[in-house]
């Protein structure tokens, strides 16, 4: 061979590798792994219902039954119970005395607000338990809602009523009725070091922060915050993502549970409701081929069964490689009815092994309450790497200086190496590779080792040889 040919050769070796992506067959048998029931955190904000024509951010305040819901900021901050029209009851002592000590009054005013909620159709089945005032039993520690100080209680300055009345344990309490005021949750940093009772006889301990409100007290209205509470079925969220991520990018996955009780409504989630949407997800595909494998930054297509509902978004979702925890949201495009092939741009995901999933959802960008939604579909496994990069490395067995072109005085034998291809990093594998021409037909003098019949390998180190029986080669 000459040395005008080999020096051809390295020019072409170098620049006319053509690599193509192989899918090995077995991708074509893909494991569904079913999606594991979603659950909201508690601390979580989650938007429901509205209040005099504005939707309402809640707390969760427990999740381990059904969804304890309090509402983030009061509904009314400083509302006053007493309403002469109402029919509020006289507090005297019980030594007789006839100058009232002051007005004990019922809930009605605050109840004629709590009612003032209303739900939409979609949130009407979603309820447990319709808004209420809480008494002390439901949200004490180890009471009916579960609640510890710290699950129920605003962190700082915020007290609201409670549908409960007591007394003072001390002080004036002797000779006064135990209903005499109405009780309040206050705030984490209440200094307040007065004891008091239920009246029905419990003895509150100082560390629930419990606090009491008079209705009406030697001629001055006493007053409070109004914080309804209420409760959700969880077995019909199927989904929920903060109220941001509408804008149809890939989202970095989380909910913010570091608001509780913090008296604002940050980081609020918009719930999707169970109804009769689809969503059953049996492919995934690049370039219309089956895959479990795709390069960063591409694009594939999904193939899912659905049918459709008032603007309706076939949306993504991306679980961790156990399929545990969600990574990635992803608002889709509209959904058509049937079984149907999206378009999914994978620009932004980082590399890794995960699980997808896919969820059929009503969305309304105009509203953050509740919507509907299919559940979220099983689980299909998809790695993300990086994309290949080839090198070539002048290796010659000739007796030629090492990385220098061939010296013409020097033997290149059938079988010698005269080079190595080698990946780093590796995409997806395995790959096929060929040797293309560069204007001559010297390219056919070479052939790379550990192919397989389809020219492919997984191997990320290749020798480049002298084939036997090249059209070059002189006596072998």
């Amino acid at each position: 061979m000459t040395k005008r040919v080999l020096k051809a050769f390295m020019f072409m070796l170098i620049g006319c590798f053509t690599v193509y992506m192989y899918v090995n067959k077995e991708f074509q048998v893909m494991k569904a792994q079913s999606a594991p029931a979603f659950e909201i955190p508690k601390g979580a904000k989650v938007v429901l219902a509205k209040y005099n024509n504005n939707e309402i951010v809640w707390d969760i305040g427990n999740n381990v039954n059904d969804y304890v819901l309090m509402s983030s900021k009061p509904i009314i901050n400083s509302i006053g119970k007493y309403d002469s029209s109402i029919g509020c009851t006289i507090v005297r002592h019980s030594s007789g005395r006839n100058t009232p000590y002051g007005y004990a009054c019922p809930n009605t005013v605050l109840d004629n607000e709590i009612n003032k909620i209303v739900l939409n159709t979609n949130e009407v089945g979603l309820i447990t338990n319709s808004f209420y005032i809480p008494t002390y039993s439901d949200i004490s520690t180890g009471g009916v809602l579960g609640l510890s100080m710290t699950d129920r209680a605003f962190k700082n300055g915020i007290s609201y009523y409670l549908n409960e009345r007591g007394n003072f344990l001390s002080s004036i309490s002797v000779g006064w009725p135990s209903h005499l005021t109405t009780l309040a949750q206050g705030p984490q940093n209440d200094p307040n070091t007065n004891p008091l009772g239920t009246s029905t006889g419990i003895n509150i301990p100082l560390s629930e922060k419990i606090s009491a409100v008079y209705e009406w007290y030697d001629g001055s209205m006493g007053v409070s915050n109004l914080r309804p509470f209420g409760a959700i079925d969880p077995t019909k969220v199927m989904f929920a993502a903060n109220t941001a991520y509408t804008d149809s990018n890939w989202h970095s996955y989380s909910i913010d549970t570091s608001n509780l009780n913090e008296n604002n409504e940050l980081n609020a989630n918009k719930i999707r409701i169970q109804s009769s949407l689809l969503a059953t997800l049996q492919d995934i595909k690049y370039k219309n081929v089956s895959t479990q494998e795709v390069i960063k930054d591409s694009t594939i297509d999904v193939t899912v069964n659905a049918n459709t509902g008032t603007n309706t978004k076939m949306s993504v979702i991306l679980y961790n490689d156990a399929g545990t925890d969600i990574l990635y949201y992803k608002l889709g495009s509209t959904t058509f009815n049937g079984t149907n092939d999206y378009s999914i741009d994978l620009t932004g995901v980082a590399v890794g092994k995960y699980k997808l999933a896919v969820i059929n959802e009503e969305f309304d960008h105009s509203s953050q309450l509740p919507v509907e939604s299919s559940m979220i579909s099983d689980l299909l496994p998809l790695e993300i790497v990086e994309p290949h990069k080839l090198t070539y490395t002048k290796q010659p067995q000739s007796g030629a200086t090492s990385g220098n072109d061939y010296e013409f005085s020097k033997n290149v034998n059938a079988g010698q190496v005269v080079g190595i291809i080698t990946v780093n990093p590796q995409g997806v594998m395995p790959l096929t590779y060929t040797i293309e021409s560069n204007g001559d037909n010297s390219y056919q003098n070479f052939e790379i080792n550990g192919l397989n019949g389809n020219g492919a390998s997984n191997s990320t180190s290749l020798d480049v040889v002298i084939k036997s029986g090249a059209p070059d080669l002189v006596n072998g």
